[in-house]
């Protein structure tokens, strides 16, 4: 004997903005940032913790953030156009990763060198 259980229908599920809320902690925005920022070939070292009046770090504020960098570039590469190519780089990788919008990137130089790769 086959019994036969009728399907149930769910209630449809409500809007994604009224089932909860995702924070992105500032520590992940600022990892997030540091790891892009090592993928830029011209960058030597990314120091997460900087100058103690310094850090790398990153701020959330709604759906928007602000991140500090502090990176030594190789020597002798164009600052201004390695800074340039990190702020696109890191921007991008940090809006694809988190939906953040960076409205400011701080890039502190603070050593050069190294040869270019």
């Amino acid at each position: 004997m086959t019994v036969t259980v009728p399907a149930q229908r769910r209630a449809p599920l409500p809007a994604p903005e009224r089932r909860g809320r995702t924070e992105v902690a500032d520590r992940v925005v600022s990892k997030i940032a540091c790891v892009a920022a090592a993928e830029v070939p011209e960058v030597r070292d990314v120091q997460p913790r900087g100058l103690p009046w310094t850090p790398s770090a990153g701020e959330v504020h709604g759906d928007q953030a602000v991140v500090r960098l502090n990176v030594s570039v190789a020597y002798p590469a164009p600052l201004h156009a390695v800074a340039a190519r990190l702020r696109e780089h890191v921007i991008d990788r940090v809006a694809a990763q988190t939906g953040l919008h960076v409205t400011r990137l701080d890039i502190t130089m603070t050593d050069v060198g190294g040869d270019l790769p």
